[in-house]
């Protein structure tokens, strides 16, 4: 019996070594010496969230190599290279040799831009063979785009057999085996077809959607599946999703509501792991496009998160109830750790009061002129009610030091941001200067809060006086009393 339990384990752990293997990424580049070069990838196409993956130290002959652990399907992932986002297929069990760009170093107001995003190019292999898929797809890509801007380009329109002889074409120059290729070439095609000549909506959800698993990994499904599901709970009329009543789901935070309604949509043919897909994607969009309550499409991420039976999709909802919770009233706010010009340290979650979060750049006029209505404010409030923080957002920590010398006046904490990027986008801050307000349990409470010249004081007050209101009913709720 113990002979058979060992045997079962030693097969397990050999196939769980045969499924998921090392990919190895290596080459040089000289002007990235002394640099740890970093690689993520997208955990999902639907919260879009990113991972780090594996680094890669860069010694002083320019050498480095990525080790990513694990590896038991083929996805992409890029290297953040600041100015660039050099794109590579991983593959279970490779073993390439990569070339990059020179360095470059990014400009001042791409720093601080909060729109910047980096110049997105595929990584050439110059060990494999050109049918290797970092060869292959940025060969089929830039041909694919070439024939697509035609089509763009042109006023009168295209043919079904103009199409079919370009696709033709292309796939006689650029030929795939490798299955993760004939899907990705198969969406893309479809794609193509949609785009130049409108291709029947439905006949592609058939034949490409219904039909078929979800492949959760490759790109091209993905963006096709975004192209054909937009807002897919919204009921429009332009949505593929035609079955009726699916608010009813939403608006009893129910998924297996949902799911029941979608799933007689004849889109979807019973289909359940794409149901759940839709699912996904429609909560995405509905919270971003304010179709229904946040917080009844965040009750309906966190049910999906325990109930689906698709194991795999569970962690997509949780990200997704975590991304939705980031910014919504009632939840708590992104904590952060800075330090201001003395060394001194400001950690958001130790504050035990409301705090008014300022992000300031001092390359914006509006910036620097709220600063002074900030002075006013903060002598008006006791320090033990409202806490005021400026996170100062600039090229370097001197740069500060400089800006506070010239406002000896100031007398709340200003901190740097450290070169946080993630702080930014976790506040999604799009513009200078920004506000939020949290409350003393560090829960935001107003998103955005009122700029310091928009009657904040009178905001303020009010914000206060029903606070401590709500403060005493769940007093008097523990209580087991009744406020009248």
């Amino acid at each position: 019996m113990v002979k058979k339990i060992f045997a079962t384990v030693c097969a397990i752990i050999i196939c769980s070594f045969a499924i998921a293997q090392t990919a190895v990424i290596s080459g040089n580049a000289k002007s990235y010496a002394g640099d740890t070069l970093c690689m993520y990838a997208v955990t999902d196409y639907i919260s879009k969230t990113e991972k780090l993956i594996a680094t890669a130290p860069v010694n002083a002959e320019g050498d480095f190599s990525f080790k990513i652990q694990g590896v038991d399907h083929t996805f992409m992932a890029y290297i953040d290279l600041t100015v660039f986002k050099g794109v590579v297929i991983v593959q279970p069990k490779a073993n390439i040799t990569i070339g990059l760009p020179k360095k470059q170093q990014l400009a001042i107001e791409d720093r601080l831009n909060p729109y910047f995003k980096p110049e997105k190019f595929y990584v050439f292999s110059v060990s494999a063979s050109l049918d290797d898929l970092n060869n292959a797809i940025p060969m089929f890509d830039r041909e694919y785009n070439l024939a697509l801007n035609k089509v763009f380009y042109s006023f009168q329109g295209v043919s079904k057999a103009y199409v079919d002889s370009v696709e033709a074409k292309i796939t006689a120059e650029v030929p795939a085996s490798d299955k993760f290729f004939t899907d990705y070439r198969e969406y893309k095609y479809a794609l193509f077809d949609h785009t130049a000549y409108r291709r029947n909506k439905n006949d592609i959800l058939q034949k490409l959607f219904t039909s078929r698993d979800v492949l959760v990994n490759n790109p091209a499904y993905n963006e096709l599946f975004d192209e054909l599901f937009v807002n897919p709970l919204s009921g429009g009329k332009a949505s593929v999703i035609t079955v009726q009543g699916l608010y009813a789901g939403i608006y009893d935070k129910s998924y297996h509501t949902l799911k029941r309604i979608l799933l007689t949509d004849p889109a979807l043919s019973g289909n359940e792991r794409l149901a759940d897909y839709v699912i996904l994607k429609g909560l995405s969009d509905s919270y971003y496009a304010d179709t229904f309550p946040k917080e009844n499409i965040v009750a309906v991420a966190d049910s999906f998160a325990i109930m689906s039976k698709n194991a795999d999709f569970r962690p997509i909802a949780q990200r997704l109830s975590e991304k939705f919770k980031r910014l919504l009233t009632g939840f708590s706010a992104p904590d952060f750790c800075l330090k201001d010009v003395k060394g001194n340290a400001f950690t958001l979650s130790e504050q035990k009061k409301f705090v008014y979060i300022t992000f300031f750049n001092p390359m914006s006029y509006t910036a620097q002129s709220e600063f002074e209505f900030l002075k006013k404010i903060r002598s008006e409030f006791p320090t033990d009610v409202l806490q005021i923080v400026t996170v100062f957002v600039s090229q370097s920590y001197k740069e500060m030091e400089e800006f506070m010398t010239k406002n000896p006046d100031c007398t709340w904490p200003v901190v740097w941001y450290n070169d946080n990027t993630q702080l930014l986008k976790d506040y999604n801050i799009r513009a200078y200067p920004s506000y939020y307000m949290t409350g003393p349990d560090g829960r935001l409470v107003m998103n955005p809060a009122p700029a310091p010249t928009e009657y904040f004081e009178a905001k303020f007050s009010k914000l206060v006086r029903d606070w401590k209101i709500e403060q005493t009913r769940r007093q008097y709720r523990d209580d087991g009393k009744t406020l009248r």
